[in-house]
């Protein structure tokens, strides 16, 4: 198989976060995970998602956990691994806007705390939501992946995304994620996509796909998207993987001959 980039695939494994929001309504505790930090750090993954999204709300209405000992958990059993959050723009990780200190604070204690990478989006691509929160997480020295949220109408076209991830890479964006959280991208679009967004950015700006495998096609994106030259995918190891969550870890390992260390599952 050829793929357009001879640079090795990165994978960043969900299987701390939204695998388990997407199977189990964010229900895995820091107990559960804990035993399995050891081999996810000995992998060789870009990064782990395992904090934002709804892991905050659940953690305080159900799990009876402080969210902010968790991050600081993994980060103690994740010391060579990037961590990874999910962060909703001017909401942070709540259901309504914040006042621009208050994001600007919380990106800094999130960094603090231990996380490496922010994933900043707006549900409806406002960009006016991400650039306070984008900002706040440069400053404070953590990686800024800007995401837009795919959707499909007469609007949202390819030239939409490219357009809206080059003012997002003016903005400051360190990595561009197509946030396809209803796995409504189809394969031979994700290819176009992805050959647009990385003959239009700089080579330096990397793209980063989230896609789910709710309609059953999220291999198939995540290949083409890879043929395409896609920097870094997220997958969710097999346990929690597929269906609503991501397309399991082990497929991109497999047909993309990765030499990352053999998986072992808990």
């Amino acid at each position: 198989m050829e793929f357009l980039s001879n640079k090795p695939l990165l994978i960043t494994d969900t299987i701390l976060r939204d695998a388990h929001q997407s199977q189990a309504a964010t229900r895995m505790t820091l107990e559960q995970m804990l035993p399995a930090c050891e081999i996810l750090d000995s992998i060789g993954y870009y990064s782990l998602e395992c904090w934002g999204g709804a892991t905050f709300d659940a953690c305080l209405r159900f799990l009876d956990e402080d969210p902010w000992e968790r991050l600081r958990q993994l980060r103690a059993h994740l010391p060579h691994t990037k961590l990874q959050m999910l962060f909703r723009g001017q909401n942070i990780l709540g259901y309504k806007h914040y006042a621009d200190d208050v994001v600007d604070e919380f990106c800094a204690k999130s960094i603090e705390n231990g996380i490496d990478i922010i994933r900043i989006f707006d549900a409806l691509n406002d960009t006016r939501n991400i650039r306070t929160a984008l900002n706040a997480t440069k400053k404070y020295g953590g990686t800024a992946e800007v995401a837009f949220s795919y959707t499909t109408s007469k609007v949202h076209t390819i030239d939409y995304f490219v357009n809206l991830a080059l003012e997002m890479e003016k903005m400051g964006a360190d990595i561009i994620c197509i946030k396809d959280m209803a796995n409504l991208l189809l394969p031979y679009t994700a290819y176009e996509l992805v050959s647009r967004l990385k003959e239009k950015l700089d080579p330096k700006t990397m793209v980063h796909l989230h896609t789910h495998n709710t309609a059953g096609t999220g291999d198939m994106v995540n290949l083409k998207a890879i043929e395409a030259g896609c920097d870094i995918v997220d997958t969710a190891l097999s346990p929690l993987g597929n269906g609503t969550s991501q397309p399991a870890t082990e497929s991109p390992v497999s047909y993309t001959h990765l030499t990352l260390p053999t998986i072992r599952l808990v």
